[in-house]
């Protein structure tokens, strides 16, 4: 099937559809047949003096030129008068409520910036907020925290050096300085606070291992060394009644 092609309008086209946007061109469009005026030809000077107006001068020419092209309203000094006090009218009114909706236009959108403003402010003080929150937590729970167990955590943190990563996790390093890393070269792993608090308790708990172990070993050693003092004793006292034994059978 042949193609479809759109047709370009002509500047006569392009011409008479602005003339018919023209807010005038109703009013214009029904008056100029009264005064033997053809709309299409004589429309086109109006609206294009309008959009430029200056001063009521150059509208008085357009009047003169109407006046003088038609043929039944020529002689009639009033009728050009009234016309051109209802254009000058009604393009003021127009323009009163073109420069009206542009105010509100404005307004609108000064609303609105303030509106976002009031949210932007609003939202910055509600992350102020949560961040106030969060600090508060932190602090409880390290005031609650068991005195042991804060004492090894400053102490981690007085004996060890700490970084952080891009998104504010530690980095933990390991007794050779070295950043712990997860099988890929001497990239560092980042761990969070959970993890490093993890870590914490796991070496508080080998220390109270440690030091229930080095308990138990020293009763362990007390027990052994009373037993072999009882031991001694025992036969201390065989050998004093073997010898008394000895001494009766002489």
């Amino acid at each position: 099937s042949p193609l479809t092609t759109h047709h370009s309008r002509t500047p006569t086209e392009v011409k008479k559809a602005t003339m018919e946007n023209h807010h005038l061109y109703p009013y214009l469009n029904e008056i100029f047949p009264t005064l033997s005026l053809d709309p299409e030809t004589y429309i086109p000077y109006v609206t294009g003096c309008l959009d430029s107006l200056q001063d009521e001068e150059e509208l008085d020419e357009i009047i003169g030129l109407l006046q003088a092209s038609s043929e039944s309203h020529s002689d009639d000094e009033a009728t050009w008068e009234k016309l051109k006090g209802d254009i000058l009218s009604r393009h003021t009114q127009h323009e009163a409520e073109c420069m009206i909706e542009k105010q509100k236009e404005l307004a609108m959108k000064k609303e609105e910036e303030v509106r976002k403003k009031q949210e932007e402010l609003a939202e910055t003080k509600l992350e102020i907020e949560r961040k106030r929150l969060v600090a508060e937590e932190k602090a409880r729970k390290w005031e609650e925290m068991d005195p042991a167990q804060r004492a090894l955590i400053e102490q981690y943190a007085y004996d060890h050096s700490e970084s952080y990563d891009n998104d504010g996790n530690l980095i933990v390093e390991d007794a050779a300085g070295k950043e712990s890393g997860d099988g890929h070269g001497g990239e560092g792993q980042a761990v969070n606070n959970k993890a490093y608090a993890e870590q914490v308790n796991r070496e508080k708990a080998q220390q109270m291992r440690a030091t229930k172990n080095g308990a138990s070993t020293k009763i362990s050693e007390r027990q052994k060394t009373k037993s072999a003092k009882v031991d001694k004793m025992k036969v201390k006292e065989e050998r004093r009644k073997r010898a008394t034994k000895g001494e009766r059978k002489r």
